[in-house]
């Protein structure tokens, strides 16, 4: 009787070796592609722990306004931390009205304001890199610039102002 026993091919048992390779490998990869994800989280997940501990370790028993200065003075403590050569310098003389961007609400545009962002050209300016600083600095939900397309929005404001 013919049976059929892939065993008995003369190259089975490199076939074997070959599949064992290429499942380590993915295995490997979509481990490391995860793991990496999951650091980036991670991560986020520490910094804003981080503030929350420092808001909660400071002993604050001042009105509404003197805590929106305190953090305002926190924000503008980090400016130092963006490269202005790239996005570019701007004065409050120069200001366009960010609130006009979704998700930029009066506080933010303070804190934007305290960072030395005062035009959509500077956001539109942003590298992933920028904006991964900025949301830090300010102390924004993080990913929220990049899902509310702050550069993209900003991009078009320009141009529109440039047009008109």
């Amino acid at each position: 009787m013919f049976t059929m026993n892939p065993l008995n091919l003369p190259d089975a048992t490199l076939q074997h070796w070959i599949m064992l390779f290429v499942a380590g490998t993915l295995g490997f990869i979509i481990g490391y592609i995860s793991r990496k994800g999951m650091i980036a989280q991670l991560e986020g997940d520490l910094a804003s722990t981080e503030r929350e501990l420092a808001d909660c370790t400071r002993v604050v028993t001042a009105a509404p306004s003197d805590q929106e200065s305190l953090i305002l003075s926190r924000v503008r403590a980090r400016a130092n931390e963006l490269d202005f050569s790239y996005i570019g310098r701007a004065t409050a003389a120069e200001a366009d009205d960010l609130k006009d961007i979704v998700g930029v609400g009066p506080f933010l545009e303070k804190k934007l304001h305290a960072i030395g962002i005062y035009t959509f050209r500077q956001i539109a300016n942003f590298t992933k890199e920028d904006v991964a600083k900025v949301n830090d600095i300010i102390e924004f939900f993080p990913g929220r610039i990049e899902r509310d397309d702050w550069v993209g929005q900003s991009a078009e404001f320009e141009r529109k102002k440039r047009n008109a």
